[in-house]
């Protein structure tokens, strides 16, 4: 048994243990209390029997699992934001614990969480919203008054002068939430967008004719209506070209997405991820995005601004920073000569 005294001033008994990488912890007026209740969830754990009422209703504390529970099905639950929230909640209880006791949970727990998230990798836009996640369940605590008060939460700060595209995080994301709401077609016009960088007016100018497959390099997309008048071709991908078969069923597959309908989509992604407070999150980021994925996989700066339709490699050069070795490249290259 893992029962301790809760503090050193404090007369009730926690019981805190962890399964399979799970923290379950409650607190109890007595140790014997105490005891029962982890005896009684670590058997049902065991045999795999329903276990979600000892975690709720008893003990003198609401538990995180409780909460975000109680908040899931208030908020989310049967919305397009529920996928993903779940994800958010599922990242809290991995890190806290289901029977974490919410009252504890003050600013420096918080950190606690913001520092594992940035361990992982995780950009500041999704930390962020893993943040406003908490928020959300801590504020529904203390409307509900199972909590007496919310710690401050300081999300990350956005700088301004960033180059802004979307993570593959971020894409499967949007891509699982426009899904989930049934938003499939615009789902695979994100793909495409995505995948092949053009603006969003040319995209609505191409015909099925523009579609054509080449002997050696596979299919390709003719842009003859361009921004700069410039035409240009671009190959695609095998998901870009799975989408537009998805939307070929019209002449113009693309032209439905009007911008006021691209509006109305991505307002819904916005409010689904809790990005409304990003200014810089918008639709033309697929396009920004394209660009940052070509420069950040070494594709000459040379085609990317033929592939993206540049006027000038000025554009261009604005992704150059976004490759993190072409520096050390251009030493090497110079290096090169000292050792020969």
């Amino acid at each position: 048994m893992s029962i301790r005294k809760s503090g050193k001033n404090d007369n009730r008994f926690m019981a805190d243990f962890m399964v399979k990488g799970v923290r379950y912890r409650r607190q109890w007026p007595t140790y014997e209390e105490a005891a029962s209740w982890e005896a009684e969830l670590k058997k049902r754990l065991r045999l795999g029997l329903p276990y979600t009422e000892l975690l709720e209703g008893t003990g003198d504390f609401i538990t995180l699992g409780e909460l975000c529970d109680k908040t899931m099905v208030r908020y989310w639950e049967g919305t397009a934001n529920e996928k993903s929230q779940r994800s958010n909640i599922k990242l809290l209880l991995d890190h806290y614990g289901h029977g974490y006791d919410v009252s504890q949970l003050d600013v420096a727990a918080v950190d606690t969480f913001m520092f594992a998230l940035e361990k992982k990798g995780l950009a500041k836009a999704t930390i962020n919203r893993r943040l406003s996640c908490l928020s959300k369940i801590l504020t529904f605590g203390v409307d509900r008054g199972f909590l007496t008060h919310k710690p401050k939460i300081e999300q990350k700060k956005l700088s301004n002068g960033r180059m802004r595209f979307l993570t593959e995080e971020e894409e499967y994301e949007i891509i699982d939430t426009l899904e989930a709401s049934g938003k499939d077609d615009f789902a695979r016009f994100f793909e495409w967008q995505i995948d092949t960088g053009m603006r969003p007016i040319e995209a609505r100018h191409i015909t099925q004719t523009a579609v054509r497959e080449d002997p050696q390099h596979g299919w390709l997309v003719d842009l003859s209506k361009t921004k700069n008048n410039y035409p240009r071709t671009i190959w695609l991908t095998e998901r870009a070209y799975k989408a537009y078969l998805a939307l070929s069923d019209e002449q113009f597959p693309f032209a439905r997405f009007t911008e006021s309908k691209i509006a109305a989509a991505w307002k819904f992604v916005r409010e689904a991820l809790n990005e409304t407070a990003d200014k810089e999150f918008v639709f033309y980021l697929t396009r920004h995005t394209c660009a940052s994925r070509l420069v950040q996989r070494n594709v000459p700066l040379q085609i990317v601004k033929e592939w993206m339709g540049h006027r000038n490699f000025e554009m261009t050069l604005r992704y150059a920073k976004l490759t993190p070795t072409n520096m050390l490249d251009a030493r090497n290259a110079l290096q090169q000569s000292h050792i020969n």
